[in-house]
C-alpha cells in the first residue's frame, strides 16, 4: 500500500560557499522512495545581495549543468527566494552552494517521502 511520510527534511542551516552542501539525501530503503512536493527557502540575512545555486542530483549523479535545479540566482539584501525541488528518487540528493560565506540560510518549507 502506498505511504506518504511527512517529516522535517533537514534542519535550517547556513549554506556553504566553498563547495556544494548536501541538504537532503532521499532514503534508499525502500528503493522506490520519492521526494515529492519539496520546497525550500533560501534567505539572505545580510545588507548586500548574495548568490545561491542548487542541484537535484539523482543517485550516482553529479553536481553539473544537467542536474541544476536553481541556476545561480541573486537574492537581494534581507530577502529570500522560495524554490521547488524536482522529484528525487531513492539515494538522490538536493545540494546548494552560496556565493559568499554565511550570507545564505536555508530552511525546508514543504515536502514528503512517497513510497508506492
Amino acid at each position: 500500500m502506498p505511504a506518504i511520510t511527512r517529516q522535517q527534511l533537514f534542519a535550517p542551516q547556513n549554506v556553504n560557499n566553498a563547495a556544494p552542501t548536501v541538504l537532503i539525501t532521499i532514503p534508499s530503503n525502500p528503493t522506490s522512495t520519492l521526494l515529492i512536493n519539496g520546497r525550500v527557502r533560501f534567505s539572505n540575512h545580510t545588507a548586500l545581495a548574495a548568490l545561491i545555486t542548487a542541484w537535484a542530483v539523482p543517485l550516482s549523479g553529479a553536481v553539473d549543468d544537467t542536474t541544476i535545479a536553481l541556476p545561480e540566482t541573486s537574492v537581494g539584501p534581507n530577502s529570500y527566494v522560495d524554490v521547488d525541488i524536482p522529484q528525487l528518487g531513492a539515494g538522490g540528493t538536493f545540494q546548494a552552494q552560496a556565493g559568499s560565506a554565511t550570507s545564505i540560510t536555508v530552511q525546508p518549507l514543504d515536502g514528503a517521502y512517497y513510497t508506492p
